[in-house]
């Protein structure tokens, strides 16, 4: 989660941001542990990049000035997208991603794809089966319970984060998100991020918000979630 909070918060191009995005969803964060009810059992799903890029293209068609960004696009971007994130220092250090093994490595049987809105983020990931996804959504949860605050320096920029978690009304097996602050001492800037997890699949969204529209951004990006879930899901 702090990956895709580093790309908006220091700026990062389009590609790069949506890499960074696909390969910091389940492989880093800062949110609570609660009971999960696990993935829900419908049947794996199986795309290849170009069947998936094709589905993408058909579920934005509607919205104005959105790209999609293919999986050979978004693994062309992974090796650099690694080296920025680890290249930002977090206090306290348990709060920052870590990477047991290479990102490009533990998503190579993955299928992944992104829809970059005028206002979001949308990113899936496709992972060879649902016991994988499931053991990685459980050790994120488990491994980031006390980091609500944190901050984050790359180069002589510091931004100081916070977390607030928020409710989900979702169908989906796995589902959570968060309102997170962040703040220079110059300026503030607010981010919504939803993640989804059904079967093998996940979806994660990220848009900007303000406290007086969380409610609103929260319905609208769940349903956006919930309804890219069901077509590939069906």
């Amino acid at each position: 989660m702090m990956g895709k909070l580093v790309v908006r918060g220091f700026g990062a191009r389009a590609h790069l941001g949506a890499a960074m995005c696909a390969a910091v969803l389940l492989m880093s964060g800062c949110s609570s542990p609660e009971a999960e009810v696990g993935a829900s059992p419908v049947a794996q799903v199986r795309l290849d990049g170009s069947q998936l890029e094709n589905l993408l293209e058909e579920f934005a068609q509607e919205e104005k000035n959105s790209e999609v960004i293919s999986d050979k696009q978004l693994r062309e971007n992974i090796p650099q997208a690694q080296e920025w994130i680890e290249n930002v220092k977090v206090n306290p250090s348990k709060c920052g991603v870590t990477f047991a093994e290479p990102v490009a490595d533990q998503l190579r049987n993955a299928t992944m794809g992104a829809i970059e809105f005028e206002d979001s983020y949308l990113t899936v990931t496709i992972y060879k089966d649902s016991e994988f996804l499931q053991a990685q959504w459980d050790a994120k949860t488990a491994a980031n319970a006390d980091c609500a605050r944190y901050t984050v320096k790359r180069g002589n920029e510091t931004r100081a984060y916070h977390l607030a978690k928020q409710p989900i009304d979702s169908s989906a097996g796995l589902s959570d998100g968060y309102v997170i602050t962040s703040s220079d001492g110059s300026s503030t800037q607010q981010q919504l991020i939803i993640r989804t997890a059904s079967s093998n699949v996940l979806l994660g969204l990220q848009r900007s918000t303000s406290a007086g529209n969380t409610a609103n951004e929260v319905e609208e990006a769940s349903e956006i979630l919930q309804k890219l879930m069901g077509q590939l899901t069906q």
